[in-house]
């Protein structure tokens, strides 16, 4: 029994030698397997960050920033008037917008929004009106393929911490809150209740730094303030007048002029109360029905008032801590001249609004839907030529404005949405210029208007 039993422990033995051999082979194959790969992933991040410094040595250096956006969308409009008549089409229109950034230092800053806005096919140019391209709303209402500058402005930061700022050229104007946030856009710096239309000016603002630098309560406030002013009418004949004056000479108009003040007095990320305030002078428009010529008509004043909450509580929910919610008041005062009407009176009309609404995460991912409902009354005027719709303006209606919306990212950068807006109009005139085209007690007008739009954006 011994004899067997030593020859069979031996062939175990020899059998047991060769399994650990195996399996410390097979162990040493594994760590220089895992040494490779360790190399490799080492090599790839390496190529990453070096082609990300090949492929992006100006926006690494000088800041240089390109976007492009482009929109396709199909608008089902629908007017009713007082009288009955009825108005229905479908509007197919392509949007593109170039976008250019540059930034060669810490405190200069120069940004550049090429646009063209067009409605699909060749279209009547008999049946424009003359003002369809004014630079208020040249880039917002869709009409040809012309390319147009919709902002060409400057930034100079100076002062402690670069707290204070400078700004020239054309602004960007439109899409200000709460406007931006029905296409998830970045918000511009007018409240787009009262102002949303493109203009030319200047601006200054003394922003939450320099004023954390007299005290530390205002940068836990949040606070800042911005000064604007601009023109949105120049009294220039231009190069050659058809009645021979010198080439840029006056003509017989004021030059339309406004002051335009922003003050923030909190923000701390979460909530925030935003104000605004606006005075125009020598606002134009049309004396009787049968005017042909504008004339200078009075002056305007508007503020406005906005509470917005980006997240409702703190860990509530994920719903709630993904709401954007506000509610935004607004005031308008037209003041005539002597012997002249705006908004079909010689008196002074006030008007006055209100813009509730929210925006709201979806059901699925990367989605988000909101409403908008807003009151205007009978006098109530602000300045939103370059509309939200292809029907009107939302933030002008003198009456109720229902708005509902809904946004999908299919995959980066690629997103679609739908949009119905409804217009119920207790007065006219809502969007006229300041003469007899904005007197809210006209006969007959549109009562009740529709826009129903779906949309395909692409953005990088």
């Amino acid at each position: 029994m011994k004899k067997l039993l030593i020859p069979t422990l031996a062939v175990a033995s020899l059998f047991a030698a060769n399994a650990n051999t195996n399996l410390q082979k097979q162990i040493e194959d594994l760590k220089s397997k895992i040494a490779k790969l360790e190399k490799q992933v080492k090599e790839n991040k390496n190529l990453a960050l070096d082609a990300n410094k090949k492929v992006n040595p100006i926006a690494a250096n000088n800041h240089l920033y390109w976007s492009y956006d482009l929109r396709t969308s199909l608008d089902y409009i629908y007017y009713k008037t007082k009288s009955n008549k009825k108005y229905v089409n479908n509007i197919l229109s392509n949007r593109v917008e170039l976008k250019g950034v540059i930034k060669p230092s810490e405190n200069l800053k120069a940004s550049l929004v090429l646009q063209a806005y067009n409605i699909f096919g060749m279209n009547s140019q008999q049946q424009y009106s003359p003002y369809q391209n004014l630079s208020w709303v040249s880039s917002e209402t869709p009409d040809d393929t012309i390319i147009r500058v919709k902002e060409a402005i400057f930034n100079y930061f100076f002062g402690p911490e670069n707290g204070l700022m400078f700004s020239a050229g054309r602004r960007p104007a439109t899409e200000g809150f709460p406007a931006n946030l029905i296409y998830n856009d970045h918000a511009n710096s007018p409240l787009a209740h009262l102002i949303n239309i493109e203009f030319d000016g200047f601006s200054f603002q003394v922003g939450n730094a320099a004023f954390s630098d007299w005290s530390d309560k205002f940068s836990d406030w949040g606070t800042w303030v911005k000064f604007c002013v601009g023109v949105g009418y120049s009294n220039s004949k231009g190069k050659w007048p058809s009645d021979r004056s010198p080439a840029y000479s006056k003509n017989n108009l004021k030059i339309n002029e406004f002051a335009n003040m922003i003050f923030v007095p909190y923000d701390d990320g979460q909530y925030a109360l935003w104000t605004q305030t606006l005075y125009a002078w020598n606002m134009k428009g049309y004396l009787t029905p049968s005017s042909t010529n504008m004339s200078d008509l009075g002056d305007y004043f508007g503020t406005e008032i906005n509470f917005k909450s980006v997240g409702i509580g703190d860990g509530i929910s994920d719903f709630l801590d993904s709401t954007t919610a506000f509610i935004d008041f607004a005031f308008t005062k037209t003041m005539p001249y002597s012997g002249k009407q705006m908004q079909g009176s010689t008196d002074s009309k006030t008007g006055n609004s209100i813009w509730i609404g929210a925006q709201m995460p979806g059901i699925g991912d990367n989605d988000t839907w909101g409403f908008n409902y807003v009151h205007g009354t009978k006098y109530f005027r602000p300045m939103t030529y370059g509309e939200d719709t292809l029907v009107g303006s939302i933030a002008a209606v003198r009456g109720n404005a229902y708005d509902l919306y809904y946004n999908k990212q299919i995959i980066p950068h690629l997103t679609a949405g739908l949009r119905a807006t409804y217009l119920n109009y207790n007065n006219s005139g809502s969007e006229g210029f300041f003469g007899v085209s904005s007197d809210p007690n006209q006969p007959d007008y549109v009562n009740k208007a529709y826009d129903i739009r779906a949309y395909i954006r692409y953005k990088f």
